[in-house]
């Protein structure tokens, strides 16, 4: 199997979820040989601000660094890139302006697994950064699509989302299992409890701390999906959309 494009990843959004990606490239792609693997650049870019405070309150701006991220990895050579981090999908339309590499979109690719591997779903609850749900990037996209998307009103979605990802024990201070798995547990079943007939990880921290077997109905992580995209797209494959195999 001869690679037909080159793959550029944007990281540092954090670092353990970066390497978590890497680490799924590897694992999702049917490789036999050494040569059968995406040749892929990563830039693990630490300076990138905070996405939600950069949004939402005032803090700094993302978009210069991932602006030079994406440079550098045109300069490379990339053809496709991706961002380890769904949140800065906000920035993709601008991103993509000055990059010759086409900027995959993961938003709009969950979707499309959902609505074709999943057809019978109506309403997915979706776990993702505070800034991904107040500009509604997920929501948006899957109202389009006819599935009803259910989000924590705002004291569940510091409880149970960035409370265990940015405090002292949360997963970006390394820890991924006790306290930060225990809180997406149960936040996730009460995504279910009130009408999720599908859980979507919308952010790279959630494989981290979620599996597949966690729920009786399906976990959808947007990372994988992410991943599963650009493999398809840098080995030429007809179709960019495939099932994601769940093997963690």
């Amino acid at each position: 199997m001869t690679s037909k494009g080159k793959l550029g990843i944007i990281g540092g959004m954090g670092s353990v979820a970066a390497a978590y990606f890497f680490k799924r490239l590897v694992e999702l792609t049917p490789a036999t040989t050494d040569q059968d693997y995406v040749e892929t650049f990563i830039h693990n870019n630490t300076a990138i601000p905070d996405r939600t405070q950069g949004i939402l309150y005032g803090g700094a701006n993302p978009a210069p660094e991932l602006h030079r991220s994406v440079k550098i990895l045109n300069e490379m050579g990339a053809d496709y890139i991706v961002i380890a981090c769904m949140t800065s999908h906000y920035f993709i339309p601008e991103l993509q302006k000055q990059s010759r590499a086409v900027i995959i979109d993961g938003i709009a690719e969950t979707v499309r697994f959902v609505t074709t591997v999943h057809p019978s779903i109506k309403s997915v609850g979706i776990l993702a950064s505070t800034g991904n749900i107040k500009m509604s990037l997920f929501q948006d996209k899957f109202r389009a699509a006819g599935i009803k998307p259910l989000v924590f009103d705002d004291r569940e979605q510091e409880t149970y989302f960035m409370e265990p990802i940015y405090r002292e024990w949360g997963i970006k201070a390394g820890h991924i299992t006790g306290k930060p798995r225990e809180r997406f547990l149960e936040g996730a079943r009460k995504l279910i409890d009130a009408g999720a007939e599908a859980i979507i990880g919308g952010c790279s921290e959630i494989p981290l701390v979620l599996k597949p077997t966690d729920f009786g109905v399906p976990l959808v992580d947007s990372i994988d999906i992410l991943i599963n995209s650009a493999i398809n797209r840098c080995l030429g494959k007809d179709s960019v959309l495939t099932q994601v195999h769940q093997q963690k």
